[in-house]
């Protein structure tokens, strides 16, 4: 991402990917406080707000809709507080348009993701996944969120979500093609179909589960 830095020029300042993760990286590093025998620590979340001049919000927002970002940063401030990945606080990115460029951390309130069921026998329940999950199987019957215990067109082995950094991101497995990302906006993205084999998804986006003639199951993304 090398070749994209000083894309982004507010008054004197310049920003672009290596410039941001600093910015970022010296915001959160500053949050750091140390326990009663010594050991750094840091709030639960923390809230980075990003202020660019209004013609380079897309391109920053774009940058922070990248996973690889938020996980160089978490490399980054674990390396530099000599602590593991794992203690860095969650981070949640709200850009601004400005006269110029500013990072900042604030402390945040705590928020959890959690995904609505809608159709199928687990109608209008809430599945709420266990604390620091990085990897969590869906599916029908016995999976880490059971999503429906009968609805026959859902597989057992629908798909994967991973937490990666910030975001989520969600994998096809037996479901195929029929395993949708709907967004808020109403763009639909197969993750089958994609390079990766895995799409970003966001709080107020769906899944998708289909049996390709009519019937529908989705998973609401929830973040509160």
């Amino acid at each position: 991402m090398g070749w994209l830095s000083g894309l982004i020029r507010g008054g004197s300042d310049e920003l672009g990917w290596d410039d941001l993760i600093k910015r970022i990286v010296d915001a959160v590093a500053a949050q750091r406080r140390f326990g009663q025998r010594g050991e750094p620590a840091f709030p639960p979340e923390l809230v980075v707000r990003i202020t660019v001049p209004e013609g380079n919000v897309a391109i920053v927002t774009g940058f922070i809709a990248k996973p690889e970002l938020d996980l160089e940063v978490a490399a980054a401030v674990a390396n530099r507080c000599d602590v593991d990945a794992s203690a860095v606080p969650s981070r949640e990115y709200l850009i601004s348009a400005g006269d110029r460029v500013a990072v900042t951390a604030t402390e945040g309130t705590p928020r959890r993701w959690r995904f609505g069921v809608a159709g199928g026998d687990r109608d209008g329940q809430l599945l709420d996944p266990p604390v620091d999950w990085k990897e969590l199987s869906f599916g029908r019957g016995q999976n880490d969120l059971v999503v429906c215990d009968r609805t026959e067109f859902v597989s057992r082995s629908a798909g994967r979500l991973f937490h990666a950094g910030h975001q989520l991101e969600v994998a096809a497995l037996d479901q195929g093609d029929e395993l949708i990302v709907r967004r808020a906006s109403g763009e639909a993205i197969r993750p089958a179909r994609t390079a990766r084999g895995r799409v970003a998804i966001a709080a107020g986006d769906s899944i998708e589960i289909g049996d390709g003639r009519g019937g529908t199951l989705r998973l609401l993304v929830i973040r509160a």
